[in-house]
């Protein structure tokens, strides 16, 4: 993972899973991914996924689980420390929020709800150079939980300090983490649904343009949105594409949010037919509309009539002061000496 100063938004590890065992309520484990950390850098890993999500992709990445009260599970994280010595982290839950489509943690160990829930086998993980190690995460729902979602975070953070030439000792906090989404309730699951509400196109100050899908969260569970747009019967029946949307963007229950995807400058002006294919998890929404890319603006030489208009405006504001200043001293009272 790539070292972060207080990073807040969750862009985090994967790992690739395999099921074992169907036990009921298990976890099963993982095998984490052959692509090695960057050097200089350490990372966090699931190492579980719930057998009932197992074909989730979202399962695979975060801890996502629904839970009736009194229930109990334990999910392991794998710790890799890619710095060139050895390196000690905390590692604790904290609070989170989905807002303006993203999944936020707090920098601090923030208490919630959730958190109260969670417990961290090892706090504190001290790991030499280019070696790993698991962690138990216990996650205990009591009797009086509020049912719905509740959203957290598991930090694993390290904490250096170097003095500096003017005598201020700087402290860097780099966090890197796993989300965590927890559903809790009776009678089964919240059902995942979103839908696209419009599918229009613009084009940035600079020409790029790009086509936004408006999303709601028509569900009972978050939902981290990625996908494509595809573009036909364009100018001459031109087609192209598909192209990957901007980030991912998540969305709490009855959350609504723009998934903004960026075209070619290249593309022609006119009307297309846009087809807009959105994923989370297992869950999958297509919606198709018309829309009409205008032709780029093209950049004029010389100022615009609003530039010289306040430039006469500026002008003629000097021009009235200098012409007082004029008056006032040609006016001035004149003293002759006795």
């Amino acid at each position: 993972m790539r070292r972060s100063f207080s990073a807040i938004v969750l862009a985090l590890a994967t790992g690739i899973l395999s099921v074992l065992g169907p036990a009921a309520g298990a976890a099963t484990p993982a095998r984490p991914s052959a692509a090695p950390e960057s050097p200089g850098s350490f990372g966090v890993r699931l190492v579980d996924v719930p057998v009932s999500e197992a074909d989730n992709p979202r399962a695979m990445r975060y801890i996502v689980d629904y839970l009736p009260v009194e229930s109990v599970i334990h999910r392991r994280i794998l710790v890799l420390n890619n710095e060139p010595h050895t390196a000690t982290f905390t590692v604790y839950p904290d609070s989170a929020q989905i807002v303006g489509g993203l999944f936020v943690g707090d920098t601090g160990a923030a208490s919630s709800e959730l958190t109260n829930w969670i417990t961290v086998q090892h706090p504190t993980v001290t790991l030499p150079a280019g070696k790993s190690a698991t962690d138990m995460i216990t996650i205990r729902v009591p009797r009086g939980a509020t049912r719905g979602e509740h959203y957290g975070v598991i930090w694993v953070q390290q904490t250096s300090k170097s003095s500096q030439k003017s005598g201020f000792v700087l402290t860097e906090v780099s966090r890197v983490g796993v989300r965590v989404y927890l559903a809790v309730g009776r009678g089964g699951a919240p059902p995942t649904s979103f839908g696209i509400t419009s599918i229009t196109a613009s084009r940035s100050a600079s020409g790029q343009p790009f086509v936004i899908a408006r999303v709601r969260n028509t569900g009972g569970r978050a939902i981290d949105l990625n996908g494509t747009v595809r573009l036909a019967d364009g100018p001459g029946g031109s087609s192209s594409g598909p192209f990957r949307g901007q980030k991912i963007v998540t969305l709490a229950p009855g959350q609504s949010w723009n998934v903004t995807f960026f075209l070619p400058k290249g593309l022609p002006a006119g009307s297309w037919r846009a087809t807009v294919a959105l994923v989370s998890g297992m869950t999958v929404v297509t919606g198709t509309a018309s829309i009409r890319l205008a032709a780029a603006v093209t950049a004029q030489s010389g100022l615009s009539l609003m530039q010289w208009t306040w430039i006469a405006l500026i002008g003629l504001v000097l021009l009235l002061a200098l012409t007082g200043g004029l008056y006032v001293w040609r006016h001035r009272p004149r003293y002759v000496p006795a």
